[in-house]
C-alpha cells in the first residue's frame, strides 16, 4: 500500500480493535451489499461467516465491526444474541461449540460510514473523471468499517462478494466473476468469488463507471479498469504489467500466484492498495507528454503494488509489527525490476531516492523495522534487503526469497521466518544482521579521517561511529535502541597513479584504525564503502582533488551524490565548480547531471551560467528542471533569455513548470503574461498551474490574483493561495474568498472553507 502525501509516505497504526483470541478459524465469508445511498454514505449489508471452533466450550464469537454499522439481526441455526463492545460484535452461540465444530453466523445490518472509514462515496460533478462511485479502502484498519470480519492478518479465508449497484457502474473485486444479473430499479447484481485463502484486509469492492482494457500474461487475464473516456491512456501506463509479472516470477522462482490481476483506477485514492488479485489505484493516468518526466505511477506505484501479490497477499505478515515484510519487500522489488530492464544505474537511482526519504523520516522519528507504528517500513525495508543482497550475492539472495515464499505460501510469516529461509540456503548465521537492522533502530553515522604514510606505503583511516542512542522510553517503559556499534563489512578503494588498491574491511568497533597497505604513491581518491553497500551517513573531509577524481571515476550513483554534496559546499573553489560542470556536461546518467546542476547554483554566476544554459538542452527532463531552477537562483540576462525560451518551447510539463517559477523570480514584471498563461494551463498533475499559483504568491497583482480565483475549480491550492494573499491585505483575494464561499460548485465551497479554517487554526497557535 502506498499513500502519496508530500512524498511517498504511509504510517501504520496499531489496529483499533483487539486482536482475535484464536478461538476460531475463519474459513469463508459471503458478503452481500446493496441499497447504496450516496447522500447519506449508507448501504445494506448481510454477511455470513463460516468458521471452525478451535477449542471446546466456545460460547462467544467476536468479530471486528465498527459501531457505525447498525446490526439488525444475527442468526445461526436460530436468532442469536449479541453485544457491541467497542468496534466489535460479540455473538453468543446457541450452545457451546466443541473443537472442530463448523459454525455459520449471518449478520444483517445497515451501514453508515464516515467518508474513508471503510468505504469512499463520490457523486458525479463536472470535473474530469468525477463520476458516481463507491469503493473500499482496505488496508490495516479499513474493511471492518463496512462489514464484520477478522481485523488481524493471521486468519486467512476465502469469500464471495455480491454487490447490487446502479446498472451504469462496473463492479470489480477479487478472484473471478461468477455472474452479472439484472436487478430491480435499473440495477444489477455482480458476484465475485475469491477461491484461494487470503487475509480479509485484502477484500475489495469497486463500483464505478469504468472501461475495461484487456491484456494477459501467459494464461492469466490482466484487466486495466480506467474511467470511461480514458481507455487510450491505459495500455501505455499498465502495459508493463506482463513483463513485470514475468520478471518478478523469474527472479523469485515463484510464478504469479493468483487467477487474474486487475488494476482499477478510482478518484481521490490514497495511492495504491494491493487487494488480492485486484489492486486499487489513484486515477493519475499520465498523458503521452507526461512520460518524458518518468511518472511516479509507472516507476514505483505499479511495480510496488504488483510485488504485493507475492509479499503481503501470498505470504502475509503474521501481525502488524512485522508489516515491513509486506511493505519493505514490495518497496524493494521495483528497484530490481528497473535493474533488469535499464541496468545498475537505474537501480542506484531508485534506491538513492529511498535512502533520502528514509533520512527524512528517521530524523523526525526513529523506529526499528519490527515494531507497531513504524514510520520507516517502506524505505528502510527496501534498503536493508539491498544490503542483504550485497552481503549474500544474487544467487543466494534469490534462493532465500524463493524459500521464504514456498514455505509460507497461503499463510503468514514473521521476521525470523525470513531469516530462517535465508540461513537455510546460504549456510550463514544472520542473527547479527537481523539484530542490528531489523530489531534495532538507526544506522551507523561514520566519521572518517585519512592519512597517507609514504614510508610504509599505506593509508591509515580512523573510523568512528558517532550515532547516539537518544530515544526516550514510551509509556510502557519500552524504548527503541540505536546500537552504539554496527557491524559493517565494506570495501575501501584507494585510487593512485599506478592503479586502485581495494581492501575489504570489517568495521565493528566504536573507533578503530584501518590500515590499507600496498599504496605505492599518494592517493588520488579514497572511496569509503565502495559500491555503497552499507546504509549509513558519512562525514569524511577530503581535498577537492580527491572528490573531483571520484566524481569523474566512480560508477556508483550514491557515492557520486555524496561527492556532489561535498563539492556544493566549496563555492569559492574553482576546482569544485569545474568538477561539477564536467559532471553536468558529461556524466553518463541523468541523475548525476541533475544533481550537479542543483549544486552549481551556489557558485558565482560568471563561472557556471553558460554550463547551466547548455543543460537546458539536455535529453533528460530531470536535468533541464534542475538547470532551470538553478538559473532562477542565479539571475542575469542570459539566464532570463534562456529560461524564457525553455518556458515557451520545452515539451516537458515539469520543465515548463520549473521555467515558469524561475521566470517569475528573475523577471517578475516581464513574467506577468507568462504567469497568467500558466494559471490557465492544463498539465499532468497540474504542475504548471501550481507553479503559476506559487509565482503569484511571490508577487501578487490584481490580474494575477483574479487568475488564481479562476483556478479555484481545478485545485485546492488556489484556495490556500487566496487565503494567504487575503491575510496580507490583498482586496481582490478577500473579495474572491467571500464570493466563492457561495460558489455553486460544492467542491469549491469546501476548499475555500477548509483553507480559511486552516488559516484561522494556524493564527490561533
Amino acid at each position: 500500500m502506498l499513500a502519496f502525501l508530500v512524498c511517498l509516505v504511509a504510517t501504520l497504526a496499531a489496529s483499533p480493535v483487539q486482536a482475535q483470541s484464536g478461538d476460531f478459524d475463519l474459513l469463508h465469508q459471503r458478503i452481500e451489499v446493496a441499497r447504496f445511498d450516496w447522500d447519506s454514505l449508507a448501504f445494506d449489508g448481510r454477511v455470513t461467516s463460516t468458521l471452525v471452533s478451535r477449542r471446546d466450550g466456545l460460547e462467544v464469537v467476536t468479530l471486528a465491526m465498527r459501531k457505525q454499522l447498525r446490526v439488525r439481526t444475527v442468526t445461526g441455526p436460530r436468532r442469536l444474541g449479541f453485544s457491541r463492545p467497542g468496534d466489535s460484535i460479540a455473538v453468543r452461540l446457541a450452545h457451546p461449540a466443541v473443537a472442530g465444530d463448523t459454525l455459520r453466523i449471518t449478520i444483517a445490518y445497515r451501514g453508515r460510514v464516515e467518508q474513508g472509514r471503510g468505504l469512499y462515496f463520490f457523486t458525479r460533478d463536472p470535473r474530469p473523471r468525477r463520476t458516481t462511485q463507491v469503493y473500499s479502502g482496505g488496508g490495516t484498519d479499513g474493511n471492518f468499517g463496512w462489514f464484520p470480519t477478522v481485523a488481524e492478518p493471521d486468519d486467512k479465508a476465502t469469500w464471495d462478494l455480491i454487490a447490487t449497484v446502479p446498472k451504469a457502474l462496473t463492479v470489480v473485486s477479487n478472484g473471478r466473476q461468477l455472474s452479472d444479473r439484472p436487478a430491480r430499479g435499473r440495477r444489477h447484481t455482480v458476484h465475485w468469488r475469491q477461491e484461494r485463502p487470503a487475509s480479509t484486509y485484502l477484500i475489495s469492492l469497486v463500483a464505478a463507471p469504468l472501461a475495461r482494457v484487456r491484456d494477459g500474461w501467459r494464461d492469466t487475464p490482466l484487466d486495466y479498469y480506467v474511467p470511461r473516456g480514458d481507455s487510450a491512456l491505459a495500455r501505455p501506463l499498465f502495459g508493463i504489467t506482463p513483463d513485470l509479472i514475468e520478471t518478478y516470477g523469474r527472479l523469485l522462482g515463484v510464478p504469479y500466484p493468483w487467477n487474474k490481476y486487475a488494476q482499477t483506477s478510482v478518484i481521490d485514492f490514497i495511492g495504491g492498495m494491493e487487494n488480492v488479485s485486484a489492486t486499487t489505484l489513484v486515477d493519475w493516468l499520465p498523458d503521452a507528454r507526461a512520460y518524458a518526466d518518468r511518472p511516479w505511477f509507472q516507476w514505483l506505484l505499479i511495480p510496488h503494488e504488483l510485488a504485493h501479490q507475492w509479499f503481503g497477499d501470498l505470504v502475509t505478515a503474521k501481525d502488524w509489527s512485522h508489516y515491513w515484510l509486506n511493505e519493505g519487500i514490495a518497496e524493494f522489488m521495483p528497484g530490481q525490476y528497473w535493474a533488469e530492464k535499464q541496468g545498475p544505474h537505474a537501480a542506484d537511482d531508485y534506491y538513492l531516492n529511498e535512502y533520502l526519504l528514509l533520512l527524512d523520516r528517521d530524523a523526525r522519528r526513529r523506529a526499528p523495522l519490527v515494531s507497531y507504528n513504524s514510520n520507516i517500513v517502506y524505505q528502510k525495508g527496501a534498503l536493508v534487503l539491498r544490503m542483504l543482497q550485497a552481503q549474500l550475492g544474487p544467487a543466494r539472495f534469490w534462493a532465500g526469497m524463493r524459500a521464504y515464499l514456498t514455505r509460507h505460501a497461503w499463510g503468514n510469516a514473521t521476521t525470523d521466518d525470513l531469516r530462517t529461509a535465508f540461513e537455510s540456503v546460504s549456510g550463514d548465521s544472520l542473527a547479527w544482521f537481523w539484530e542490528q537492522w531489523m530489531y534495532a533502530a538507526g544506522h551507523p553515522e561514520f566519521r572518517v579521517s585519512a592519512r597517507y604514510d609514504s614510508g610504509a606505503h599505506a593509508v591509515l583511516l580512523i573510523v568512528r561511529q558517532a550515532q547516539v542512542d537518544t530515544a526516550a522510553a514510551d509509556s510502557t517503559g519500552a524504548r527503541v535502541v540505536t546500537p552504539a556499534v554496527f557491524r559493517a563489512p565494506l570495501t575501501v578503494r584507494v585510487g593512485t597513479r599506478e592503479g586502485d588498491v581495494v581492501a575489504n574491511v570489517m568495521i565493528d568497533r566504536r573507533q578503530q584504525e584501518v590500515r590499507i597497505g600496498g599504496v605505492r604513491s599518494p592517493p588520488t581518491m579514497i572511496v569509503f564503502d565502495d559500491g555503497s553497500r552499507i546504509l549509513k551517513t558519512l562525514a569524511f573531509a577530503q581535498p577537492t582533488a580527491w572528490l573531483a577524481a571520484q566524481l569523474a571515476r566512480d560508477p556508483d550513483l550514491w557515492n557520486r551524490w555524496w561527492v556532489i554534496q561535498q563539492l556544493a559546499g566549496r563555492r569559492t573553489d574553482p576546482l569544485a565548480a569545474g568538477a561539477l560542470l564536467t559532471a553536468l556536461d558529461s556524466a553518463d546518467y541523468p541523475l548525476t547531471r541533475a544533481q550537479a546542476a542543483s549544486a552549481l547554483r551556489a557558485f558565482p554566476p560568471r563561472l557556471i551560467t553558460p554550463g547551466l544554459v547548455r543543460a537546458l538542452a539536455d535529453t533528460s527532463s530531470a536535468v533541464r528542471v534542475s538547470a532551470a531552477v538553478a538559473l532562477g537562483r542565479l539571475g542575469g540576462s542570459d539566464a532570463v533569455a534562456a529560461i524564457r525560451t525553455t518556458w515557451k518551447g520545452d515539451t516537458s510539463y515539469e520543465v515548463r513548470a520549473a521555467a515558469l517559477g524561475a521566470l517569475a523570480r528573475l523577471d517578475p514584471d516581464g513574467a506577468r503574461p507568462d504567469i497568467l498563461a500558466g494559471l490557465a494551463s492544463s498539465s499532468y498533475r497540474d504542475v504548471i498551474q501550481t507553479a503559476a499559483i506559487l509565482a503569484t504568491l511571490r508577487r501578487p497583482d490584481s490580474a494575477l490574483v483574479a487568475g488564481v480565483a479562476n483556478a479555484l475549480g481545478d485545485q485546492d491550492l488556489a484556495a490556500e493561495a487566496l487565503v494567504a494573499l487575503a491575510s496580507r491585505g490583498d482586496p481582490v483575494a478577500r473579495e474572491a474568498l467571500v464570493r466563492h464561499q457561495h460558489d455553486p460548485r460544492p467542491w469549491v465551497r469546501r476548499w475555500v472553507a477548509e483553507a480559511m479554517g486552516e488559516s484561522v487554526a494556524e493564527g490561533s497557535r
